[in-house]
């Protein structure tokens, strides 16, 4: 009885089970069951084959590096190395590199928010740049060079006697060896090996009977090899040598600083600093005296050295170029870090802090008598028929048109040697404004390779140099009139109740001494207000 009571409860159960839970549910939960079973076999049988299977080794025969590789990129790339064992290529990878972090240390540097609009319109100002110290800078220069896009091979021109053509355009002169329009539009026609002007067209080699000579005891020491170097130039005593600030011991010890100076500067440093024959220095500057100018105008024998400056320093790797106006207060090595190894460029310059047009820049050249007007029209003109046009939107990533041609950041490599020697080229041909002659020397080589140079804010490079006036500037400037001008001692205060002339003053106050004392009120009112 008790058996049957409980067969019957147990159907009950599961007809109530059944019931309750319904066909779907049933279903449901087998599938999931089934689910299961079936994974834990498939992670069986895979461990056990594993377990079982021999090593692969993977066969890599070539790696490309493109131009667009960060420099931990192309110090990683040359530590690839592969083993020949029984016809299999094994590679081993490289080791973690243990001095340079996963994150750069700037990476959440933004800049501050702009100064709210006042009565007075700001000029152009420096802001705010996050530097590293100057040995975590030297430890992210990276270990290659920068891969030089299509061209790998450049040579020079050399020629003793040259000559100049009667052609449309045809500018020039003897020390650049007048190239013709056809060599010109060669020089844009980017191939891996090139022979172009640059300069130097005479003589043995840069510097030596070449029209911008050099003394021959120097000529040795620029041949010898240079990570870095800073240049600058003074022809015409046109500036006052400024001496750099904030340069570290490592950078002092490791670094160069080189001046180039016509005969006239010479003479005029000698009288009027501390240079002699002897040391041929001024504080950090090395002076290098140039004879045999090539041109009657200053600033364009300044631009040999500016754009030319791999020609005269062959072994140097990088350069950072600053007119003489401009006074280093930041070490070369930070400089190099944030604008070129930073960014992963190979050229670096500042855009112009108010004009990005080239016909902007070329009214505004006019407007200021930079240059003959005739001459920047022909210039201007000449640019518009190959096709140069104002700057737009249109053309960017490229920012601006017009550089702030005063400081150049550079790697010396292929490339970026066949830009400054076209721009030289340009500005031997046409007018020594350089800012006119940029974006086309430029934009002419982007046409061919890919290929770009970081133009960083303005007021980024007023960070990193400081700029003051031109030395006829400062003397032309008049003195402070604070000593000229007799000032007239106020007159004695006599305390109250003290006789003048057998009179006694009372305890009042004058009414002059009230209205001075109204009037220091409101000059302090009026000083609190601006």
């Amino acid at each position: 009885m008790l058996t049957s009571n409980s067969k019957d409860k147990e159907r009950s159960l599961s007809f109530l089970c059944c019931w309750y839970l319904g066909r779907r549910r049933v279903a449901m939960l087998l599938l999931l069951s089934l689910a299961f079973v079936v994974f834990v076999l498939g992670s069986y049988t895979i461990n056990k084959e594993s377990s079982n299977s021999p090593n692969i080794h993977q066969s890599i025969e070539t790696i490309e590096f493109g131009s667009n590789q960060t420099p931990l990129s192309r110090d990683l790339s040359s530590l690839y190395s592969s083993t020949r064992r029984s016809g299999v290529d094994i590679i081993h990878p490289p080791p973690p590199p243990p001095s340079l972090p996963s994150h750069h240390p700037c990476d959440s540097f933004s800049f501050p928010p702009p100064p709210p609009p006042g009565l007075r319109r700001p000029g152009p100002r420096p802001c705010p740049v996050c530097y590293l110290s100057p040995e975590e800078a030297l430890s992210h220069m990276p270990k290659l060079p920068f891969e030089s896009p299509v061209l790998k091979n450049l040579t020079y021109i050399h020629e003793e006697s040259p000559v100049k053509r009667q052609e449309e355009g045809q500018g020039g002169s003897e020390f650049g060896g007048y190239p013709s329009l056809e060599d010109r539009t060669n020089s844009f026609d980017i191939k891996e090996s090139m022979t172009v002007h640059c300069g130097f067209v005479k003589g043995t080699k840069p510097g030596h009977q070449t029209g911008f000579d050099i003394d021959e005891d120097i000529l040795p020491e620029m041949d010898q090899f240079h990570e870095v170097i800073v240049a600058s130039a003074i022809f015409g005593k046109y500036d006052l040598i400024q001496e750099p600030v904030n340069i570290s011991e490592m950078a002092r010890k490791n670094i160069p600083f080189y001046m180039f100076v016509d005969e006239e500067t010479h003479s005029y440093l000698k009288n009027t600093s501390s240079y002699t024959d002897d040391n041929k220095r001024v504080g950090l500057w090395r002076i290098i005296v140039v004879h045999n100018v090539p041109y009657t105008d200053a600033r364009r024998n300044g631009k040999i050295p500016k754009l030319l400056l791999h020609r005269l320093f062959p072994n140097v790797k990088y350069s950072i170029w600053i007119d003489a106006k401009l006074q280093l207060v930041v070490d070369p090595y930070q400089i190099l870090e944030r604008f070129l190894w930073r960014t992963n460029s190979s050229l670096a310059m500042s855009r112009h802090y108010r004009r990005f047009d080239v016909f902007v820049e070329a009214e505004a050249n006019k407007a200021a008598r930079k240059y003959d007007n005739a001459s920047i029209d022909y210039q201007v003109e000449f640019y518009k028929k190959e096709g140069l046009t104002p700057y737009t939107d249109a053309k960017l990533p490229i920012t601006s048109d017009v550089p702030e041609g005063c400081t150049i950041i550079r790697e010396h490599i292929p490339i970026t040697n066949l830009f400054t020697c076209v721009w030289f080229n340009e500005v031997d041909r046409f007018t020594s404004r350089d800012q006119l002659s940029f974006a086309v020397a430029r934009d002419k080589i982007r046409e061919k390779v890919d290929w770009n140079i970081n133009m960083f804010l303005d007021c980024e490079r007023r960070n990193f140099v400081k700029q003051v006036y031109h030395r006829d500037v400062l003397m032309n400037m008049k003195p402070p009139r604070a000593s000229s001008s007799k000032v007239l001692p106020e007159p004695l205060t006599l305390p109250r109740g003290k006789s003048v002339g057998g009179r006694a003053i009372p305890g009042k106050k004058s009414p002059g001494q009230r209205g001075k004392r109204r009037h220091r009120k409101v000059s302090a009112g009026g000083k609190n207000m601006r």
